[in-house]
């Protein structure tokens, strides 16, 4: 797995990733997430998918233990890519977590890292 982060403002962060996640790509995110959530109360996520080959059990235990003791943490959550996997994958987050959750094709990314900035709706 291959796996960048970056910051989008004050609480956003944007994870590139692309093969399959495994456990110590948590050990990146998670981190830089959770030191939003402490400085800003939560989080706005951006996951841009490439090339996505799934999780290795390791790695989908490290997000299933994430997204519980984060549900409310997430403030919204972008997952842009324009393989259907990614799609899919917006639609099976959203009943883990409190955020509005969008899913964004390849050619609407800057649109995706400002929707993220944004204030959830109320």
């Amino acid at each position: 797995m291959t796996i960048s982060t970056k910051s989008i403002g004050e609480k956003g962060l944007e994870l590139n990733v692309s093969g399959k996640l495994e456990e110590q790509d948590y050990r990146i995110f998670r981190p830089l997430a959770e030191e939003r959530i402490r400085e800003h109360g939560s989080v706005s996520l951006l996951v841009h998918v490439t090339d996505f080959k799934g999780w290795t059990p390791a790695g989908m235990w490290e997000d299933l233990k994430f997204d519980v003791s984060h549900y409310s943490d997430v403030s919204r959550l972008a997952l842009v890519g324009d393989d259907s996997s990614t799609a899919w994958m917006a639609r099976l987050a959203r009943p883990f977590t409190r955020a509005e959750v969008e899913h964004f094709p390849e050619a609407r990314l800057d649109e995706a890292r400002s929707w993220i900035q944004q204030p959830k709706a109320a």
